[in-house]
């Protein structure tokens, strides 16, 4: 009997010291969600949408952005403005009836101004605003006067770049891996550019010859309030950055289908194979307070929900889109992968005001997302027949929706698109 309860009490130590030392993280089941792709629609999820023409005129001109499979952020709105980024113009503050006020900084290479916008983040300690660069970045105030300007840390012949604005003058980063040799992927600088923490690289391979690519990299962060998120783009780990501390917080379930190691040892402009051929490859993400927002890469293998055609002008051929909306609940751990239906359904259903497909750009705080439709795009596809099938539960938005068509030009600015989440 006494041997019986030694072993009992062992048995307890050992389980309870697994327990405790095991981790369990949320995953987001793509794999297993790949051709079951569901309708979604705006009323499921939102509460209210505003329309924002953003005015139009000669000093604040900007081109469209496509819309890429890749992460673009060309929007930023907070409790006093509307900032729209254009990386051929610059970067124009608009308030939030969606007048125009003033451009923030100057394209130029002088000490003052900036050649090219690779990022805009905010200051979450200031009213300011911050312009990633080449190799530099500047802080300029939102009524566009600037303030200053300092290097992107250089780490072994790395720049890190795809930064964000953490807290107390302390910043985020990355460096794109092009070996096995890099021991750390992100990095902690401060406002002179000084590296004060770096976090190890968890991936590890040696390239046939020397080549960058965007797969070296990782997604912009991700910020949903006090909380940043990081992502690569070949590692299937989402972390949180809280207090200083990069821990693991999300699991992406991509099964087999997961980013081959194979196509980052050769490079594809030495022949390597392009990674979109054969990965579930994400390459946008947003987060709130309780959903994730993504845009995932499904390859032709794979069935996809119906899309518009693309025309590829080196090959000579159409071919379908292969991107895919993904939307994660945090509190319900559910993935859903969003079903279209013709060329214009390619996001949520909008059938609040009966306008385009809604699907979130840019977080805002307190349970607010926000989308851009190009003007371009609302006159083409906005037309009676397209009001017929739709459904609309919100009428008065449907009318106001209707009156901004009437005076909307194809060349005119976006209209900002502003929900707030259930």
């Amino acid at each position: 009997m006494k041997k019986l309860w030694i072993f009992f009490i062992l048995f307890c130590i050992f389980a309870c010291s697994d327990k405790s030392t095991g981790e369990d993280y949320p995953v987001i089941d793509v794999v297993n969600n790949v051709g079951k792709y569901q309708r979604v629609y705006c009323s499921d999820y939102f509460s209210s949408i505003e329309l924002i023409p953003l005015e139009t005129s000669e000093d604040c001109l900007l081109e469209k952005v496509a819309s890429t499979a890749h992460d673009n952020k060309n929007i930023i709105v907070n409790e006093d403005y509307i900032l729209m980024t254009t990386r051929q113009r610059g970067l124009y503050a608009f308030d939030h009836s969606g007048k125009f006020l003033h451009q923030i900084g100057n394209r130029g290479q002088g000490p003052n101004e900036y050649l090219r916008l690779f990022n805009v983040f905010l200051n979450t300690n200031e009213t300011t605003i911050f312009i990633e660069d080449f190799h530099k970045i500047l802080e300029y105030n939102l009524r566009g006067n600037f303030i200053r300007s300092f290097q992107n840390p250089n780490v072994e012949d790395n720049i890190v770049n795809r930064c964000s604005y953490v807290e107390d003058n302390v910043f985020v980063g990355q460096i794109n891996i092009s070996s096995g040799k890099c021991k750390c992927r992100y990095f902690l600088f401060n406002g002179k550019g000084e590296t004060i923490k770096c976090f190890p690289n968890y991936t590890f391979f040696e390239r046939n010859g020397f080549s960058y690519s965007n797969f070296d990299g990782a997604l912009l962060p991700i910020r949903v309030d006090d909380r940043i998120y990081l992502k690569d783009y070949v590692n299937d780990t989402i972390y949180s950055l809280e207090n200083l501390t990069l821990q693991p917080a999300y699991i992406l379930g991509l099964g087999k289908y997961t980013f081959p190691k194979e196509c980052l040892e050769i490079s594809i402009s030495n022949g390597g194979q392009s990674p979109t051929s054969k990965a579930l490859t994400i390459f946008s993400m947003m987060g709130s307070a309780n959903y994730f927002f993504y845009i995932i890469n499904v390859p032709d293998f794979f069935p996809r929900p119906k899309t518009k055609t693309l025309y590829l002008p080196l090959r000579g051929e159409y071919t379908l889109e292969n991107r895919v909306f993904g939307i994660y609940s945090i509190a319900e751990n559910k993935n859903i992968l969003l079903d279209t239906d013709d060329y214009y359904q390619t996001g949520i259903i909008n059938d609040m005001n009966g306008g385009l497909p809604f699907f979130p750009r840019y977080y805002a705080g307190d349970n607010v997302v926000v989308d851009v439709w190009y003007a371009d795009d609302m006159k083409e596809m906005l037309t009676e027949e397209y009001f017929a099938k739709q459904t609309v539960k919100d009428h008065e938005a449907h009318k106001k929706l209707r009156e901004l068509m009437k005076n909307l030009k194809e060349d005119d600015n976006p209209v900002v698109v502003v929900a707030k989440l259930k």
